[in-house]
């Protein structure tokens, strides 16, 4: 009789699990087609604001916060449409040009660095009323030989979304290849309010803080070979374009 009790507590058991199972399966499934869709909707939101509504960053602001419902409807419109339009300056990364990198001259050039990329980023964050933040640190980006670097080398942003700060990385969202066919674009949402535990696979802000984790770790930590391994295990988001 114990025997066929605990028989049965098996089967149950097993039949929960897979129930279980099979409706963690659906919520993701159905999770990531709402989440491809609200992009979807982004994209073709950003791919059609006109010439007109860029002139200047309050006047693209308010284009871009139109009729939104959240503020983080507001944001993936600004990171969208800023991989959409600004190019990145390869000239001036590689010949280490200084441009000027203001958030009214990337806006007006449509082009610039990682730093002009995070200032335009915060300006129209600042407009929208969204609390928002240059950081500046070490990235392991285009060039990376796995070696210690010496000096910070990167610029993003964090953004305060319901009173909790968030990470995005705008030039690593547009990712800009150079190839013997020249520059290839492509938008990748990984980089948008990214899980501080991925993102400091790759970025290590000067400031410590803004790790945003709740076991700080070391810079070299950051560099060391274990690090570098679980960078390279990490396994990307779903592209939203090519083009």
């Amino acid at each position: 009789m114990n025997i066929y009790r605990d028989k049965m507590k098996e089967l149950i058991i097993e039949s929960v699990k897979k129930i279980l199972l099979i409706i963690m399966i659906l919520f993701i499934s159905n999770f990531g087609y709402a989440q491809m869709k609200n992009f979807q909707e982004i994209e073709k939101y950003v791919k059609n604001v006109p010439e007109s509504e860029t002139l200047d960053v309050a006047i693209l602001t308010q284009y871009l916060k139109k009729n939104a419902k959240t503020k983080t409807e507001i944001l993936a419109r600004v990171y969208f449409w800023m991989i959409e339009n600004i190019e990145y300056d390869w000239d001036a990364f590689l010949n280490n040009k200084n441009i000027d990198v203001s958030a009214a001259v990337t806006l007006a050039n449509k082009k610039s660095v990682c730093s002009g990329y995070a200032n335009l980023f915060k300006a129209i964050c600042d407009n929208a009323k969204i609390k928002c933040v240059v950081i500046i640190g070490y990235a392991k980006g285009y060039g990376y030989n796995g070696k210690k670097l010496s000096e910070p080398n990167h610029a993003w942003n964090a953004v305060k979304l319901y009173d909790k700060w968030e990470l995005i990385d705008v030039t690593w969202g547009r990712e800009s290849t150079l190839t013997n066919d020249g520059e290839q674009n492509s938008w990748n949402a990984r980089y948008f309010l990214d899980d501080p535990n991925d993102f400091i696979l790759e970025h290590f802000p000067q400031d410590e803080v803004w790790q945003l984790l709740d076991n700080e770790i070391s810079i070299d930590t950051f560099f060391s070979n274990k690090m570098e391994e679980n960078r390279r295990a990490r396994s990307d988001y779903e592209i939203i374009i090519e083009e």
